[in-house]
């Protein structure tokens, strides 16, 4: 999915086209331009709610983006890279905006959904992740979205991060609170 925002999507794209041109695996690329008829930069700026991040706008596009890349090619489920530290993050925010609705739908996708999503990476630290990556020569994004400070985001991984270094384990107590809390507030 290409947000269309310079130089930082231009380095993950040409990441990508390169690795699945070496694995023999065919790339298609989908465009918010295409899909929506302007970039993500084109679309902040046309925003005037100050509630809404560049992250939060973005996260729909890209969804609606990868629901529509997953019917044209007919795909049954969508993986995405998200690890642990993305999902209690992303539990944080959703708690302290009071947005519960969100909150039940955090554990893994195990239905029988036409499109199902899942997670393969959300147990595993965003750190080990890099760890295999770099000492396996996998090729990974080192340009970080030039919207990522404008959230609250930044500073709630710099929080969880604190206190994983001063409380070794506790990002993996509190991912699985997180599966209780989703697995419950589904229920309700």
């Amino acid at each position: 999915v290409d947000e269309g925002i310079p130089q930082y999507r231009d380095e993950a794209l040409d990441i990508v086209r390169n690795f699945c041109s070496k694995l023999g695996v065919e790339h298609t690329v989908f465009s918010y331009r295409d899909l929506f008829g302007l970039t993500l930069d084109e679309s902040l700026k046309q925003h005037e709610d100050d509630r809404l991040s560049s992250c939060s706008i973005c996260g729909t596009f890209r969804r609606r983006a990868m629901d529509h890349a997953a019917k044209q090619i007919g795909a049954q489920v969508i993986a995405t890279g998200h690890n642990l530290d993305d999902t209690l993050q992303t539990f944080v925010i959703n708690t302290l905006s009071g947005d519960t609705n969100k909150i039940g739908w955090m554990d893994p996708d195990t239905s029988e959904n036409s499109l199902r999503k899942i997670k393969p990476f959300c147990e595993i630290y965003e750190s080990e992740i890099v760890f295999y990556a770099f000492t396996n020569d996998l090729p990974f994004q080192t340009e970080q979205c030039p919207h990522m400070n404008e959230g609250i985001r930044t500073e709630i991984r710099e929080f969880l991060n604190k206190l994983e270094n001063t409380h070794a384990g506790i990002k993996n107590n509190m991912f699985r609170s997180v599966l209780k809390i989703s697995q419950t507030m589904k229920t309700v």
